[in-house]
């Protein structure tokens, strides 16, 4: 299983925070249920956002879709147990609300965010006749 809208992958999010989450473990980490978190970012999101459906994967949705499932991940590994004390370079967004998050990265550019171009190709439009 992926996250729903493919924001990111399991692998960005590991690269990104530097750990393999089923090896810290299997049970509780494993992969589908971190792709799970995943998608309760991508979802975080797109309700910011004010969509349903998913939206063009621009840069400012990947990085906060990444911060979003990064922020949540690490709170499981704390409440787990496991890392408690344990500083990381990353500190300064875990100390972040969502909210924070979600404003620093998406706030002022909900209109530029959403893809309005019909996916399917057709237009609404009738050809400008002056072409």
């Amino acid at each position: 299983m992926a996250s729903v809208y493919g924001y990111i992958t399991l692998g960005n999010l590991e690269n990104y925070t530097g750990l393999d989450y089923s090896t810290i473990d299997s049970v509780a980490l494993a992969d589908v249920k971190i792709e799970k978190k995943i998608t309760d970012a991508e979802r975080m999101v797109n309700a910011y956002l004010g969509v349903s459906a998913g939206v063009t994967k621009t840069d400012a949705v990947i990085i906060t879709t990444m911060m979003l499932s990064a922020k949540i991940c690490h709170n499981s590994v704390i409440s787990l147990g496991y890392l408690e004390g344990t500083e990381t370079e990353h500190d300064e967004l875990l100390g972040m609300s969502i909210k924070q998050i979600l404003d620093t990265f998406l706030g002022g550019s909900k209109d530029v965010m959403i893809d309005s171009i019909p996916m399917s190709g057709a237009s609404y439009h009738k050809p400008d006749s002056r072409m």
